[in-house]
């Protein structure tokens, strides 16, 4: 196409050459059913950006990682996010989501109140789902005495207790109790 002709389209509102706006890209790659490429995640990352912060998180760079299990991590200090190629193939639907997660700890590290009422406001979930590839590796398991909640863990624990239940803090009425090796056959 000529220059002309492409510039009679803008003229009118009929280019289809430009960019696809913010909104469009999360958007789409929300209802897609394929993880999305790299270059794709940095697309959506530069429109959450847009979206959410008005621009105002640094620059990072966006990544694929075979060997995470789990959802995503942030490397603020080198500002990198990796996202895990594995959960997201079994949750591809979870892309945007965990990228909104992993962006606002650019800003905020942990996942403490300030957190917290960033991901609401913006709409990130506070935790990832659980899959079957995140327990590989994993050889014990314990439970809550108070919530029920199960924790797979690689290493033995001794004193821990269920973050939710004793509000952070060790507290010995929510010690989790050790359910069996995962590692073992039933």
């Amino acid at each position: 196409m000529r220059k002309v002709e492409i510039e009679a389209l803008r003229e009118h509102n009929l280019d289809l050459f430009d960019s696809m706006s913010p909104a469009s890209i999360i958007e789409t790659i929300s209802a897609s059913e394929r993880i999305p490429t790299e270059s794709e995640l940095n697309e959506l990352f530069d429109a959450l950006n847009e979206q959410f912060f008005a621009g105002g998180l640094p620059k990072a760079r966006v990544e694929w990682s075979s060997r995470m299990k789990h959802a995503g991590k942030c490397m603020s200090m080198q500002r990198i996010i990796r996202l895990g190629e594995s959960y997201h193939r079994y949750y591809p639907e979870d892309v945007v989501d965990t990228l909104k997660h992993e962006m606002i700890h650019l800003m905020i590290p942990s996942h403490g109140a300030d957190f917290k009422k960033e991901a609401r406001r913006i709409g990130a979930s506070f935790h990832a789902k659980n899959y079957p590839g995140m327990l590989r590796g994993m050889k014990y398991l314990y439970t809550c005495p108070g919530c029920g909640a199960m924790f797979p863990s690689m290493k033995r624990y001794r004193e821990r207790s269920c973050g939710k239940c004793s509000k952070g803090r060790y507290d010995p009425r929510f010690k989790l109790k050790f359910v069996r090796r995962l590692d073992e056959k039933l």
